[in-house]
Parts: structure tokens; C-alpha cells; sequence
């Protein structure tokens, strides 16, 4: 990636950070989506500089990432963060710093909620018993012991988004929104330039369809 545009977050009194992040990425999506390269594909890429800083886990800066100027003026991020014109700040296109030898992978981590594996526990250990032939207390002991010490993914940042897919599929508006958590992986080296991004911005988990973002 060669040149990056940064977007910084305004909240007030009244707009929270993690509303506002949650209109704002709303509105970065949709601009990715518009503008995708082939299905679930887009040749700009986010990045979060504060990753795991300050009072909120994804702090207040959003980076957006592409390989030409081009990209960007296709893109035009102004006009889609036109209404939240008072929340934001969105800075010029700058080229990425030479000598920049971090690197992060962000990526969507998908999991279920522990409210809902509680709901399901009795169905899913009477399932896995039955299957297997193992003792269903014991099937749903463990299961819950995997539950209350579930790793470092429970506490993942996440920002509240609408699916645009869900919403197609449906053929009808969907407000219903989901947590999209968000994952980084940094690395020290190169970044795999040809593979694109999801239409959220993000790299693909898959390790030979993984790319990166600079970081500095």
C-alpha cells in the first residue's frame, strides 16, 4: 500500500466514540462496497492506528489504505461522510512513510455470543452425547468450562455494523445490526500486495489470502 488517507473521530457529549465509529465505519462500508473490485472485494484497506489505546479499544482514528491516488479520488470518502461533517475530520491523501517495516494484519473474527452458546448449551450436549456416546453431564460440564475461559477472542474491539448483504438477500431494509469484531495480527514482513480486501476493509483469515497494512 502506498498511499493512506486518515479519518479522525469528533464524539462529544451527546455522540459516544463507539456510536460514532459505528456510523462512521457503516458509511466506509458502503463507499468499499460501491466501489468493489469483484464480489467481497476491495482494493483500499482500513487500518486502526490505535488499536487497543486510549478509552476506547479501536481509539479514534481510522486509516484507509491504497496502492495509487486514483483509488482514492474513485472512492471520494468525503462525499459518503458528507452528514457526519461535524464528527469527523478527514485529512488529504499522504503517501505511506518510507521505511515502514510493521505491519498488521486486521481481520473479522467470527464467533457466537456467549448468551447464545448458554441458550443452546442442553441441545448442543444432548447432540454431542448422543453422537459420540459419551455421558451428557459430563459432555455439558466441559462445555462450559470452555465457555467461562474462552481465550483472549471474548474481549476482541468490535464496532456495531448493518449487513449490506443481509440487507439484498431480505429485499427490504434491515436495521438489525451485528458486532463486528476486529482482530490484528502484526507481522514483520512484506505484506502479500496482490491479494484484495474484504468490502469491510479487512484481510481474509485464510493464510495464503492474507494481506497487510503498514503500520507506523
Amino acid at each position: 500500500m502506498n498511499y493512506y488517507q486518515e479519518i479522525t473521530l469528533l464524539p462529544d457529549v451527546e455522540i459516544p466514540v463507539g456510536f460514532l465509529w459505528h456510523k462512521v465505519f457503516q458509511q466506509v462500508h458502503i463507499a468499499l462496497a460501491e466501489n468493489k473490485i469483484g464480489p467481497n472485494q476491495s482494493a483500499i484497506a482500513v487500518g486502526f492506528p490505535d488499536y487497543r489505546q486510549g478509552d476506547f479499544p479501536l481509539g479514534h482514528r481510522l486509516r484507509l489504505f491504497a496502492q495509487t491516488k486514483e483509488e482514492f479520488e474513485q472512492l471520494n470518502i468525503q462525499r459518503w461522510l458528507s452528514r457526519l461533517t461535524d464528527y469527523v475530520h478527514v485529512k488529504a491523501v499522504k503517501p505511506v512513510p518510507e521505511g515502514v517495516q510493521d505491519y498488521a494484519y486486521f481481520k473479522r473474527w467470527n464467533y457466537k455470543s456467549p448468551q447464545r452458546l448458554y441458550k443452546n448449551l442442553d441441545r448442543r450436549a444432548a447432540a454431542i452425547a448422543s453422537k459420540n456416546g459419551y455421558d451428557e453431564a459430563e459432555v455439558k460440564r466441559r462445555l462450559l468450562e470452555n465457555i467461562k475461559t474462552d481465550d483472549k477472542r471474548w474481549s476482541l474491539p468490535f464496532i456495531q455494523v448493518t449487513s449490506l448483504s443481509s440487507q439484498k438477500r431480505a429485499g427490504r431494509p434491515n436495521t438489525e445490526e451485528f458486532a463486528l469484531y476486529i482482530e490484528r495480527e502484526t507481522t514483520k514482513q512484506p505484506p502479500n500486495k496482490d491479494q484484495p480486501f474484504t468490502c469491510y476493509g479487512l484481510s481474509r483469515r485464510e493464510s495464503d489470502q492474507q494481506s497487510a497494512v503498514p503500520c507506523f
